[in-house]
C-alpha cells in the first residue's frame, strides 16, 4: 500500500469516528432533556375543594313512625222516631255546622199529639180555676160555721188534685214537643257529610240499624301513630317541655301534609311488638288530611344546641367521624369529632369543632391530613326537602 492511500484511509476513519461521537452526544442530550421533563415536581398542586362554616345552632331529635289519620269525632245519624222523609236540606259531601237542619220528617201526627195535650191542659186549667173559686167560697163559709171543716178539706183536696193533673199535662206537653223536635234532624257536630241513605218520601224507623248519614269532623283532626315503647321517657319529657311537635308526611315522602302537636300518649306499651300508641292533633282547614289516610310521622322529642354542620362534611373512617379544618396557608388538619344527633342532613357536633371553623365539604375523598387545598368557594348546601324518614324500631300499625 502506498503512503498516500494509507493517509487517505486514516483521514476517513477519523471523520467517521467524529460524526458518530457527535450523534451519540446529541442523543444523550435529548434523553437527558426528556428525563428532566418527565421527572415529578417536588411540590404537588393544591386540591380544589368547597367549604362550609361550622355554626352554633340547634338540631331536633326526632322519632319517626307511621300512622293513620283519625277523626276526633264521627257521628252516624239515626232517626229517633218513625216517619216519612219530607225534606233533605243538605248535599252529600257538604260541610255543615252543629245545629244545621239536615232532614225533616213528616210532623203532622206529632203536631196533632202536641195540640191534643195542650188542649187537655187548657181543660184542666179551667177545672183548677173553678176548684180554686170553690175553695175560696168554702173558706169564707167555714169561717162563719156555715159549712163543715170536712167539706172545706174536700175542696182543698180537689184543688191539689187538679194542680197535680196540670203538672202531668205539662210533662205530656214537654214529651210531645220533644217527639216533635225529632222530626227535624239537625247536625250534632260540625263536619263533613257522607253518603245519605234516605230519599224524600222514604219511611225511616228508629228501630233501623242503618244510619241516615254520617258526619265526620275534619278540623281539627288527629293522627294515631306508633313509636318504640322503650322511648316513652323521651316522649313524656317532650310533652312536659311542650316541644312535642309532630309532622304528618305523605307516604311517598314528597311533602309535609300538616304540622301539629302531640296530645296523647297511651297508658300501656303493646307487649306483642313493643310499641306505644300516640295521638297528635292538627289544624286541617286546607283539608290535606283525610280520615283513614296512612301517613308517615316525625315526632320531635328534644331540641339540642351545639355546633351544626352538614352531615356530608364529615369524613367516615375506621377511627370514626372526622372533619378537615382549613388552617393557615390553606392547609387542612384532620380533627376527630363526636356527633350526638343527625336530622335532615344536619349534624350536631359536640366535640372537635368550634363556631367559625371552615371545613372541607366537597373533595373529602381526595385530601389527607396536612394537604394544601385550593378553595373554589362556599358549598351549595340545599336545605333538606320535606320528606319522610324511615320508620324506626317497631312500626306496627296503630
Amino acid at each position: 500500500m502506498s503512503v498516500w492511500r494509507f493517509a487517505l484511509v486514516c483521514v476517513a476513519s477519523v471523520a467517521i469516528a467524529t460524526v458518530l461521537l457527535c450523534r451519540q452526544s446529541n442523543l444523550g442530550a435529548v434523553i437527558s432533556s426528556a428525563s428532566a421533563a418527565d421527572a415529578p415536581s417536588s411540590t404537588p398542586d393544591p386540591i380544589p375543594v368547597t367549604t362550609v362554616v361550622a355554626k352554633a345552632g340547634t338540631v331536633p331529635r326526632v322519632i319517626a313512625g307511621i300512622g293513620v289519620v283519625t277523626a276526633l269525632q264521627s257521628v252516624t245519624i239515626r232517626p229517633r222516631i218513625d216517619g216519612a222523609v219530607k225534606e233533605i236540606d243538605f248535599t252529600e259531601g257538604d260541610v255543615v255546622r252543629a245545629g244545621d237542619v239536615l232532614i225533616r220528617l213528616d210532623p203532622r201526627a206529632l203536631q196533632a199529639t202536641l195540640d191534643g195535650v195542650r188542649a187537655k191542659k187548657g181543660q184542666d186549667q179551667a177545672l183548677l180555676d173553678n176548684a180554686h173559686a170553690d175553695f175560696e167560697r168554702y173558706s169564707t163559709l167555714a169561717d162563719k160555721k156555715v159549712v163543715s171543716s170536712q167539706d172545706l178539706d174536700s175542696k182543698r183536696a180537689a184543688v191539689k188534685q187538679l194542680e197535680a193533673t196540670l203538672d202531668a199535662d205539662d210533662a205530656s206537653i214537654s214529651s210531645a214537643e220533644t217527639e216533635l223536635s225529632y222530626a227535624t234532624i239537625r247536625a250534632p257536630i260540625s263536619g263533613r257529610t257522607g253518603f245519605k241513605n234516605a230519599s224524600i218520601g222514604s219511611v225511616v224507623s228508629q228501630a233501623s240499624t242503618d244510619g241516615l248519614l254520617t258526619i265526620t269532623q275534619f278540623d281539627p283532626i288527629s293522627v294515631v301513630f306508633v313509636a318504640p315503647g322503650d322511648r316513652f321517657g323521651e316522649i313524656q319529657s317532650a310533652l312536659k317541655d311542650h316541644v312535642a311537635d309532630v309532622e304528618a308526611i305523605a307516604t311517598d315522602g314528597t311533602r309535609v301534609l300538616a304540622r301539629g302537636k302531640l296530645t296523647l300518649m297511651d297508658n300501656i306499651v303493646n307487649a306483642s311488638n313493643g310499641s306505644i300508641r300516640l295521638r297528635a292533633s292538627f289544624d286541617n282547614k286546607a283539608g290535606t288530611l283525610w280520615p283513614g289516610l296512612p301517613v308517615a310521622t316525625r315526632l320531635v322529642v328534644a331540641v339540642e344546641q351545639g355546633i351544626v354542620v352538614p352531615d356530608k362534611a364529615l369524613a367516615r373512617g375506621t377511627d370514626g367521624l372526622s372533619a378537615y379544618v382549613i388552617g393557615p396557608g390553606n392547609k387542612v388538619a384532620k380533627r376527630p369529632v363526636d356527633v350526638s344527633v343527625t336530622t335532615d342532613g344536619m349534624a350536631l357536633v359536640t366535640k372537635g369543632l368550634s363556631g367559625g371553623d371552615s371545613i372541607v365539604f366537597d373533595g373529602l375523598g381526595q385530601i389527607a391530613d396536612g394537604a394544601t387545598v385550593r378553595i373554589l368557594g362556599p358549598a351549595k348546601v340545599t336545605p333538606p326537602a320535606d320528606q319522610a324518614v324511615a320508620a324506626s324500631g317497631s312500626a306496627a300499625q296503630p
